[in-house]
């Protein structure tokens, strides 16, 4: 007779498989063995891929970048205690963003709980807000039916993360006679949602599009659509993938900073916005705010500033009487900023800024660039001109520095030509072990850029950075770490690449996607006070170029 933790754990990956699931994350534990030796059974069956991650965090991580990539419904097998605790980061981004991942979170009997038993730990509603759904069952009570119909709650209605935790009994692991299983695909069964109804709108000719975080291409291709209808720029951050768009401006947060155009009367916003405090401050003082909200972000309402008038659910249905001079001053001033950005990053010392550009450019249109928090997604929008191709991810729930190298690996082994991730210094440190992979994984083919200039970059830009606060800004914002990447990333036995020129960096780029697996390129840019001062005199050339063009 079949124990009852294997019953259980066999109906869980058949219902995955014909729910179409492709991918999971495993991290090794006791507790969640019937769960993994299932997993391993539908692999060698080969119905599923099975990633094995030894850090939970970074097994999160994985699981989230090969769900943004997939567009699809990704679980994550851990085991009892803090390794559930540990998915929290990777949680918390994946509902922020409208990522559908499925926690399976072993754990022990319910008569365990509360009396200090070894790995036992109040789990069952770990993640409180930050999941849609929480599922706590026994072996006895778990329903097929009800995770089914989890499931549709993760992938519908503003997408996001589950919990299912299962109270497993012993034994874990099936009795000799009943190890052999293969799963039965019955077929893929999916839940699919209804479409939002679009509303019809009278808009003003002067208007704005600031495209916030927009994972499906098609719904990028209909924000251009709209664009071009309306007459109307589009300000454009990294991940929203309308960089290819005719009305997109490469430099759109530097033409707001710039005060060149007069206000516009209305911006309407897609998906989660609010990378700048530019276009921040551009939703409160334009008279109308209006926002969508899509149904591939998360639950919470796009309005950050809470200037939105109104909240829909789709692109909306349009009238407008088209000012073809609005758009044609948004465009000058743009080109105008691109010849100041172009002139002053031609030097073949590296800074951010010019080696962000680098990979921009150099990269392919097959391919997929993840961009981390920080300075690196700034430089790309600011700096980064409009092009053909390339799919732009990058983890803008929470824009959190964690995880970044476990997602770009995710979105890598999900996808197909060659995935980029441009990161800092100090974010590569924080998931360093994302590259603690065992010998027989398979490499996707993944090209590491690290923006090294030995600490925090950003914070110069900030409040922080101020002389005043000269006295206190190295040691808890500047936060020099002093380490030579290349020797820790080759310690890791990945192919590594140090540059100080563009030169070099072209020539790292050029060996790497030609090359399969994973690479690494480390970017010496210098010293921050000097990218800092970069930075700043190209914010006073813009100023004067448009002064002088006036």
């Amino acid at each position: 007779m079949l124990d009852k933790s294997t019953s259980v754990a066999r109906s869980v990956v058949t219902t995955l498989i014909n729910q179409g699931v492709q991918h999971v994350v495993v991290a090794p534990g006791s507790r969640s063995a019937p769960l993994a030796i299932a997993f391993m059974q539908a692999e060698v069956a080969g119905l599923i891929k099975v990633h094995v991650r030894i850090d939970e965090r970074d097994a999160g991580f994985l699981a989230l970048g090969l769900a943004k990539a997939s567009s699809n419904l990704v679980p994550i097998v851990v085991t009892s205690g803090t390794a559930v605790a540990n998915l929290l980061p990777a949680v918390v981004e994946a509902y922020q963003s409208g990522i559908s991942l499925l926690v399976l979170s072993a754990d022990r009997p319910d008569s365990a709980r509360g009396k200090s038993a070894p790995q036992t730990i109040a789990q069952s509603n770990i993640f409180n807000s930050f999941v849609k759904a929480n599922y706590d069952a026994s072996c006895e009570s778990f329903s097929v039916d009800s995770f089914v119909e989890l499931i549709g709650l993760a992938r519908t209605n503003h997408r996001g993360p589950i919990h299912v935790n299962i109270q497993f009994e012993m034994p874990l692991v099936p009795s000799a006679e009943n190890v052999a299983w293969t799963p039965q695909h019955s077929g893929v069964d999916l839940h699919a949602g209804q479409e939002p109804l679009r509303k019809s709108l009278e808009l003003p000719a002067h208007g704005v599009i600031v495209a916030g975080d927009i994972v499906d291409i098609a719904q990028a291709g209909e924000v251009g659509k709209l664009a071009q209808q309306l007459g109307w720029p589009i300000i454009a951050e990294p991940s929203s993938n309308v960089h290819s768009e005719l009305n997109a401006l490469a430099h759109g947060v530097l033409v707001v900073a710039s005060n060149s155009i007069p206000n516009p009367e209305c911006v309407l916003t897609v998906g989660t916005v609010g990378l700048s405090r530019p276009v921040l401050n551009l939703l409160k003082v334009t008279p109308r705010h209006i926002a969508v909200h899509l149904a591939g972000n998360g639950p919470d309402l796009p309005d950050p500033v809470q200037s939105a008038s109104e909240v829909l659910d789709a692109l909306p249905v349009v009238e407008v009487r088209v000012d073809s001079e609005w758009l044609t001053s948004w465009q000058k001033a743009d080109s105008l900023i691109g010849e100041v950005v172009t002139r002053n990053l031609q030097a073949q010392t590296l800074s951010g800024p010019s080696a962000a550009l680098q990979v921009w450019n150099h990269a392919a249109d097959s391919d997929q660039l993840m961009v981390a928090a920080s300075w690196p997604v700034r430089h790309i929008e600011a700096f980064a001109p409009r092009r053909a191709g390339l799919q732009i991810f990058g983890n803008r729930g929470a824009n959190g520095i964690d995880g970044l190298i476990s997602t770009a690996w995710g979105i890598a082994d999900a996808t197909l030509g060659r995935t980029y991730l441009l990161i800092g210094d100090v974010a590569f440190l924080h998931d360093i072990g994302g590259l603690n992979v065992g010998e027989e994984t398979e490499q996707p083919n993944l090209t590491v850029v690290v923006l090294d200039n030995d600490g925090g970059g950003i914070f110069s830009q900030l409040e922080q950075g101020r002389a005043e606060f000269e006295p206190y800004f190295e040691k808890v914002f500047g936060t020099p770490h002093g380490k030579d990447l290349w020797q820790i990333a080759e310690s890791f036995g990945f192919a590594t690449t140090r540059v100080t020129t563009q030169k070099e960096l072209e020539s790292a780029l050029q060996r790497t996607s030609s090359i399969p697996g994973v690479h690494i390129v480390i970017c010496l840019t210098g010293e921050r006070a000097v990218e800092n001062a970069l930075i700043q005199n190209i914010n006073r050339e813009i100023v004067q170029a448009l002064l002088t063009s006036a």
